[in-house]
């Protein structure tokens, strides 16, 4: 589509391109090669963040190479040296929740030993619980060294 404009100096009229369609949806119509570029950005903007950014890395790799040099570590942590809990159960006193925290013994055997304590009275020893169903010798070798009694007589009442 042409325009027709008419001129007051007596020349010819001149024709002017009408914007249609696509033309007036194009963002970079009209633009120059300079603020054409990736992101919206012109391109002095993007050269501007390619320089700061390969600034960064290089100050970045500058620390790191000055750290390597002096033979320090770029993170220096203090470790406390490793330390292994004991957790140790009074037999007498102990829950069945308390019992399941020891290996080799589950939830049916932990009620059972609870079970057998309060219908037979207190263990009198660590040998003792032995006489619950369900701990034998290999049982009670294991978990004897989490054991002990605060209330016991006899001799056997620590591991």
């Amino acid at each position: 589509m042409v325009d027709a404009s008419i001129e007051t100096d007596g020349t010819e009229p001149k024709s002017t391109p009408a914007l249609t369609g696509a033309a007036c949806s194009d963002p970079d119509a009209g633009a120059t090669s300079e603020q054409v570029a990736s992101l919206g950005l012109s391109r002095g903007d993007t050269r501007f963040a390619l320089v700061c950014g390969a600034a960064i890395l290089l100050l970045l790799l500058g620390h790191w190479a000055q750290r390597v040099i002096d033979g320090r570590r770029l993170v220096e942590i203090d470790r406390l040296p490793a330390s292994k809990y004991e957790f140790r159960l009074d037999i007498n006193s102990a829950t069945w929740v308390e019992w399941m925290q020891l290996d080799g013994v589950g939830e049916v055997l932990a009620r059972r030993i609870v079970a057998d304590r309060n219908e037979h009275g207190p263990f009198v020893g660590i040998d003792d619980v032995s006489r619950v169903p369900g701990v034998g010798p290999k049982t009670l070798a294991a978990i004897r060294p989490q054991l002990f009694c605060s209330d016991c007589p006899r001799a056997d009442s620590q591991p």
